[in-house]
């Protein structure tokens, strides 16, 4: 072990012992008046004596001191028994009635002083620490991660009433604070330290911070940014962007007729859900320019003209109408002027500094058909680009050739189109011959106006696909001076709508630069995509100076090196707010500095200008160096330099704020304020790792991360005693709990995490110390999804179910259909069946006796129920819906196949096991452990013996010893016979015999089936309510059931009475003065 680790070792074992020190156990002498002891003596000492005590209760020494605050759980079981007449045995001496009620007076009397004197206790709650659960969720809540770093843990044991969360049954040893610490140090490997605040990701180390990075600037992008159009791999967003501004430029412009002058643009983008910058931006573009041309002219025109409101009512449907139409035809204009290059994946884009039109285009074109298809069809089409919607230009078709492709994707030799074109459209195409009579070229042929021309392709017998090669030229002679948009498409034979089209136009004309002018106006105020994809794949261009032609060499190395391309101006100048912009900034930082991008872009320049720079890198070089380099290289080296060295600024710069926010990070961890001694101790520990071990930044902030983590105020809730100032009161005096603690035993209570930031305020304002206070939060925080995890932590180990989806108690053979995806789904639907009663506030009594569940198909497939409601997108276990069960069948807990498969063994079904969960977990009636020597049956339902379950069952309890408990349990347990092992229902076993769920329950009253069940537990009832308290104050408090809870479980009781909703246990829980005090 290495010191520093020693240092970790005794520190948090020395912290676990002094925290381990509490107040001492409740202790009472007995009352003087207590004289059970004849009466105890004479019927009960045969049994419960010093000489091996029947169901280990040695009532001997308890008849003289009977230690009413420890043993209390005994003597309410003697009262029980005696009340019930199951004690003495039958063949045992019994009392008379005044004896009996002597007895059982005396017992309750004395129980009642003690319950009276010490009502109201906090009792001793020794410090707990964060199980594995409440470990994982604490670092899901401080860090956004869940990294499932609980499966490392050792299974925490449980104690009190059965809980994991109690400090009694746990203990740290090496090997549990070696994994500790462990987990500290994945933690912080997930530690996103660069430009911005310190975050976390799912993916740790270099990887992480560049995936982060992207990540960052995607949802920027998304969140904000607009893409109109997008090629193959691409996805539009943001497409009603334009249509929201131009109705928030309408009611900005008539604020005072709509009854809203005091209005501004950003209130109203607010409204409208789209960023102020770019709302205020559209209202610039459409009534602050006097200079716009065609055609952004005609779009501000017809936005004026949108008509006025009628007074302070409006006709929102026709406006918002009018504003879609308007950003159709900014979307239409945005399509017509567009290039589209020849490849199916790649968008018609719009872009200013791309913008290039020529009379001339030679298209390359895949035809496709499927197979079986005759004849394909070619459509040849004109339209204008400029503000004359029927050019009457001619182009030339030149060079037209077909190829077909054989299967293998061979390429026939290229041959003249019309030699493939059918007969009978020949005619209509005109080959050779020009609209105006002008010579062409056999082969040639032209198109004129805007009718388009649809040729017909008989297909080859084996063709698979053909290819068509052409070039348009505009005809300057025979046309108008017209700027065109000519276009190819195939639509009839496939369904992927496949074309290719160009803009053409006599470049040199004065109508086309005035034109130009216009477009690229158009271009830049109104642009089609605010940004470009920060990793450019086909739909995106490559940035100068790399070769973008496909598969070349330089491309590749682009996308397998470089990577990443920044062309974002538009969004940062019109769209971001100055916060968005500066995460952005360091998002980008972040994703450029998180690998060697400048080096590997500088190689590209270096090759490209045949640079000697001797082999330095862009860190290397400096101000001269770049200035010394020739004008066209030097651009982009000095970008690169400039870059580099604004990265690494940004990180200098940002690493106190990163301290900073890990001592933040500190008071969020351990559940409170840091005093000044700990925020200087941490401090002083990154300075000791920088200066001292010469740790560069984020391996110190990773340490540092780690040590916040491995704290003993981490690890453990401690709870710390504040001094009376009375030293006339007694040192276990109960105290109060200050804020925070209260808010950190609220927060695991009901979330098993860390408070949250509502929680956090109530605490720093001291509003925690009010009950009325507490109990609003607690009502709160039952609302919210993380309520789910009491219904896990909770519900889950008092049932049962608790990590169901990890079970391996099932025969994989027996059972094959129990799969992991059946078992997640059954896990789902406990979990979620009470996570609906914690968080819609339902009657407790729905525990037992609701008719509902949650299914996903599988699962209803499974039970043997028809799922109707929808499931999307996908049938997963994560995806269950609400289930009303049938009349014939019930719902709730007694249904549940995560409860029946654990209630069973790995073969078959196991009455003893179900019915003793059923005593022991639901009505807290728990029967004595077996003796050693009890025996079991075989672990098969089907034997050669031809005997069921039940039978053998018989013959085991006939053994006297077994007899006594086997009369409780197995008639219960026989209740849900009908549910296999797996929880499916069924009327036969597997050998074809009849299943039999009736049972003599132990007073000789029958009992079958669900019903039968159902109807015993509606009458036991108040032992199910009562169960429910003593676990739900068990679970709050970390401890066992005391003699001083008698009092709040019996109001918790009869509360459910008046107000069943298990909101109102918890508010009872949280308002005591348990929950709220310690001594």
């Amino acid at each position: 072990m290495s010191f520093r680790r020693y240092l970790w070792v005794c520190r948090v074992g020395l912290a676990t012992c002094l925290l381990a020190l509490v107040g001492a156990d409740i202790a009472l002498t007995a009352d003087p008046g207590f004289e059970a002891m004849p009466l105890l003596k004479q019927f009960c000492w045969d049994c419960h004596g010093a000489d091996s005590p029947s169901a280990g209760l040695n009532l001997q020494p308890l008849s003289s001191n009977p230690d009413m605050a420890k043993h209390f759980r005994d003597w309410r079981n003697v009262i029980a028994m005696v009340e019930q007449r199951k004690m003495p045995p039958e063949d045992a001496e019994q009392p008379n009635d005044a004896q009996r009620r002597q007895l059982l007076g005396v017992i309750r009397a004395e129980m009642e002083r003690v319950s009276q004197k010490f009502a109201d206790d906090p009792g001793p709650v020794t410090i707990r620490r964060l199980t594995s659960s409440e470990y994982a969720y604490t670092i899901r809540d401080l860090t956004g991660l869940d990294l499932d770093i609980e499966r490392d843990f050792v299974s925490d044991a449980v104690g009190g009433e059965g809980f994991t969360n109690v400090g009694d049954a746990q203990f740290m040893q090496d090997s549990t604070l070696e994994r500790y610490l462990s987990a500290a140090k994945r933690v912080a490997d997930h530690a996103i330290i660069g430009a911005g605040p310190l975050t976390f990701y799912s993916d740790p180390g270099k990887t992480g911070f560049e995936l982060s990075a992207i990540s960052r600037i995607q949802n920027i992008y998304r969140q904000h940014g607009f893409r109109t159009a997008a090629g193959e791999g691409g996805e539009a967003f943001g497409l009603d962007r334009y249509s929201r501004a131009f109705l928030v430029a309408w009611q900005f412009r008539f604020r005072e007729q709509l009854g809203r002058g005091k209005f501004t643009i950003a209130t109203l983008a607010r409204d409208e859900g789209i960023d102020k910058r770019f709302a205020e931006y559209i209202w610039s573009v459409l009534t602050g320019r006097s200079n716009l041309s065609f055609p952004i002219s005609d779009i501000a025109k017809s936005w004026k003209s949108l008509p006025a409101p009628k007074g302070e009512r409006w006709d929102e449907h026709d406006i918002r109408a009018r504003c879609d139409q308007l950003q159709k035809l900014v979307r239409e204009w945005q399509n017509h002027l567009g290039e589209n290059p020849d490849a199916k994946e790649e968008a018609r884009i719009l872009e200013e500094n791309s913008f290039d039109v020529s009379e001339t285009k030679l298209f390359e074109m895949n035809v496709n058909w499927p197979k079986g298809t005759k004849s394909a069809h070619v459509t040849f089409a004109i339209e204008s680009a400029d503000d004359d919607g029927r050019p009457n230009s001619v182009v030339m078709w030149q060079q037209p050739v077909f190829q077909f492709r054989i299967p293998d994707k061979v390429l026939l030799d290229p041959t003249p189109f019309r030699e493939f074109v059918a007969k009978s459209d020949l005619e209509r195409i005109n080959f050779g011959k020009h609209p105006l009579g002008k010579a062409i070229k056999t082969d040639d042929f032209a198109t004129k106006g805007t009718e388009p021309l649809t040729v017909t392709i008989p297909v080859r017998n084996g063709a698979t696909s053909g290819r068509l090669l052409v070039t348009a030229k505009l005809d300057t002679r025979g046309s108008d001076n017209r700027i065109i948009r000519c276009t190819i498409s195939q639509r009839e034979e496939t369904d992927q709508g496949k074309s290719v089209s160009a803009l053409l136009a006599e470049p040199n004309s004065e109508s086309f630069k005035k034109w130009k002018d216009g477009v690229l106006q158009f271009a830049r105020l109104l642009p089609q995509i605010s940004h470009r994809e920060p990793a450019p794949s086909d739909r995106d261009p490559i940035p100068q100076p790399f070769d973008t032609t496909y598969n070349n060499p330089q491309r590749n190395y682009f996308h397998t090196h470089v990577k990443y391309h920044r062309d974002d101006r538009f969004l940062v100048e019109n769209i971001l707010d100055n916060e968005t912009r500066q995460r952005l900034d360091h998002a980008w930082f972040d994703l450029l500095g998180s690998f060697e991008y400048h080096d590997a872009f500088l190689r590209t320049v270096v090759e490209n200008y045949k640079l000697d720079l001797k082999g330095r890198g862009v860190a290397d070089l400096t101000s001269q160096d770049v200035a010394s380099l020739p004008a066209e290289a030097r651009q982009h080296v000095r970008r690169l330099y400039d870059d580099y060295r604004a990265i690494q600024k940004a990180w200098t710069v940002n690493e106190p704020a990163h301290v900073d926010e890990l001592r933040r990070f500190a008071g969020l961890a351990w559940r409170r304020p840091l005093s000044n001694s700990e925020n200087r101790a941490l401090r002083e520990f990154y300075n000791f790792l920088r200066h001292k071990q010469k740790l560069p930044h984020r391996s110190a902030i990773r340490a540092l991360t780690a040590r916040i983590l491995m704290a003993p105020e981490f690890l453990y809730r401690a709870e710390r005693r504040k001094p009376s100032g009375d030293t006339s009161k007694p040192a276990n005096t109960a105290t109060p709990l200050d804020d925070w603690e209260l808010a950190s035993r609220l927060s695991y209570f009901l979330w098993s995490s860390v408070p949250d930031s509502e929680l956090r305020r109530a605490a720093a304002a001291g509003e925690l110390s009010d009950p009325d206070n507490l109990a609003r939060q607690a009502k709160r925080m039952l609302k919210d999804e993380k309520a789910r995890r009491l219904a896990s932590e909770f519900f889950g180990q008092w049932f049962g179910f608790y990590q169901f989806d990890r079970y391996r108690g099932v025969d994989p053979k027996r059972f094959p259909e129990f799969t992991d995806e059946l078992k997640a789904a059954m896990h789902n639907e406990a979990v979620s069946l009470f996570e609906h009663i914690v968080r819609r506030d339902r009657p407790v009594n729905e525990i037992l006796f609701g008719n509902y569940t949650f299914l996903n198909q599988e699962l209803a497939k499974h039970y043997g129920f028809k799922l109707d409601q929808p499931q999307t997108p996908s049938d997963t276990p994560e995806l269950l819906n609400y289930y009303q069960v049938p009349a014939d069948r019930n719902g709730g807990l007694l249904s549940l196949a995560a409860v029946l498969t654990v209630t069973s063994a790995p073969r078959r079904t196991s009455p003893v096991k179900r019915g003793d969960w059923i005593l022991r977990r639901v009505l807290g009636t728990p029967v004595p452990p077996p003796p050693a020597d009890a025996g079991s049956i075989p672990a098969d339902d089907v034997l050669s013996d031809g005997k069921t379950v039940r039978q053998r069952l018989e013959a085991h309890r006939s053994n006297a010893a077994c007899q006594n408990c086997h009369s409780r349990i197995d008639p219960l347990g026989f209740t849900l016979e009908h549910f296999d092992a797996i929880g499916r229902w069924r009327d036969h076993y597997r050998d074809g015999q009849q299943i039999d769920s009736s049972g003599i329950l132990a007073d000789g009253r029958k009992i079958a089936g669900p019903d039968g069940l159902r109807s015993y537990l509606a009458k036991n009832q108040r032992l199910f309510h009562r169960t429910l308290c003593v676990k739900l104050v068990g679970y709050a408090l970390g401890r066992s059931e005391s003699i001083s809870d008698q009092a709040l479980i019996e109001d918790m009781v009869g509360d459910i009475q008046k107000q069943p909703e298990f909101s109102n246990l918890v508010d009872r829980i949280v308002r005591s003065k348990q929950f709220r005090f310690r001594r």
